[in-house]
């Protein structure tokens, strides 16, 4: 879009960096939620539950009512959802009333995070698009690296309605910044809404081998992160860290993730995002048999486990732009849709496969775990391997 206004991408990072953030950083909130307000824990625990709900269900509705009513709309009403109603929370004590504004800030969230990815499939050439979307994703891993780090830290000063009062900050911050310097990218709206067609266009997006391909890889990389995330605390327990010794640890990974997509940016763009996706499912398969190899030989040291998970944070920094690109490029005419199925399948597949560890004893047997992921980023690297043929 030679014409068009230039496309902020550190408020496009911001956007999608605090929808991540509204997950990570009540996290360390929820223990104290539970003593102020005497609720049980699973009463509590469905601020994270609706939230991660919202945000998969949001964006399939968003991403298609995007293709006719355009972008910006979208992204500068979740950036005020996100931030209004952090700011009610931070003044409530109904547990109810608490979960039902998560839910808002949660369908705030899926605006945000759906609409970044598609605005920069709509503003940039295909090449183009790859680098930023690298861009974007290193800017926005710095968020829930800082939020994991510093969420203890403002619980322990501030309370639980700190977490609360940030998160509205945040919001009102992108809110204002979306709303003075964000773009209309969508040049193609259609003309009505129409259900028929929406339907239609999540028929047409679907039956796109192409895309499914591209889906399978986004949505099994991300999932995976997010399922490892349920098993791996237990796992670095079990060899002998602690609660402050793992947090540094487990940091590894995001600043691997942020390297990863720096190499991307600055040297896999020249061979094809192709080429970076075959690459990055391979690491992230290979991360997973040196996990399990370590475990088999009972090394009782964290590098155990740092070490595999920095080479999955460094191929998913080759992997997941380059997939999301792919696949809002393979479905042009429906990037909207294709944008919040994407974000849809990737948290259902994460919250469902880390769900499905858990019960089966990832927790108290590391390698199951390891076994479930591994299983995840095979099918992944199946994926990588038709996309990498499709384009030679």
């Amino acid at each position: 879009m030679t014409n068009a206004p230039k496309l902020p991408l550190w408020v496009i990072a911001l956007g999608t960096g605090s929808a991540v953030m509204g997950i990570t950083l009540i996290t360390p909130a929820l223990p104290a939620i539970v003593s102020a307000l005497n609720v049980l824990p699973e009463k509590v625990q469905q601020l994270l539950t609706l939230y991660l709900a919202m945000l998969a269900l949001g964006q399939l509705a968003i991403g298609p009512l995007s293709d006719v009513f355009g972008r910006r709309i979208f992204f500068i009403t979740g950036a005020f959802l996100i931030g209004a109603s952090g700011l009610v929370t931070s003044f409530i004590s109904q547990i109810d009333v608490l979960i039902f504004l998560r839910a808002i800030q949660g369908l705030g969230a899926a605006a945000c995070i759906s609409m970044g990815r598609t605005m920069v499939n709509d503003f940039f050439s295909r090449a183009d698009a790859q680098k930023a979307m690298a861009s974007v994703q290193t800017i926005q891993a710095i968020v829930p690296m800082i939020s994991l780090s510093c969420g203890g830290a403002i619980v322990f000063y501030a309370g639980w309605e700190g977490i609360m009062i940030l998160i509205s900050l945040a919001g009102i911050v992108l809110f204002l910044c979306s709303l003075i310097l964000l773009p209309e990218t969508n040049v193609s709206k259609r003309p009505e809404l129409n259900l028929s067609a929406i339907l239609m266009g999540y028929k047409s997006v679907l039956k796109n081998r192409l895309f499914r391909a591209y889906l399978s890889v986004s949505s099994l990389q991300i999932a995976a992160f997010f399922a490892l995330n349920a098993f791996i605390p237990y796992a670095y327990q079990k060899v002998g860290s602690t609660s402050l010794t793992f947090g540094l640890w487990f940091a590894l990974t995001p600043l691997a993730y942020i390297t990863g997509n720096l190499v991307n940016r600055l040297y896999m763009i020249k061979k094809g995002l192709e080429t970076g996706i075959l690459v990055g499912c391979s690491l992230s398969v290979l991360s997973m048999i040196l996990m399990l190899a370590l475990n088999l030989i009972s090394w009782q040291h964290p590098l155990s486990l740092a070490i595999p998970c920095i080479m999955f944070g460094f191929a998913n920094g080759l992997t997941i732009a380059n997939a999301t690109i792919g696949g809002l490029g393979a479905v042009s005419s429906h990037a909207g849709t294709a944008s919040g199925l994407i974000g849809s399948v990737t948290m259902i597949l994460g919250g469902i496969g880390g769900a499905v560890l858990i019960f089966f004893g990832a927790d108290k047997t590391t390698i199951i775990g390891i076994a479930g992921l591994l299983c995840m980023l095979a099918l992944s690297l199946v994926s990588a391997v038709k996309i990498f043929r499709h384009s030679t």
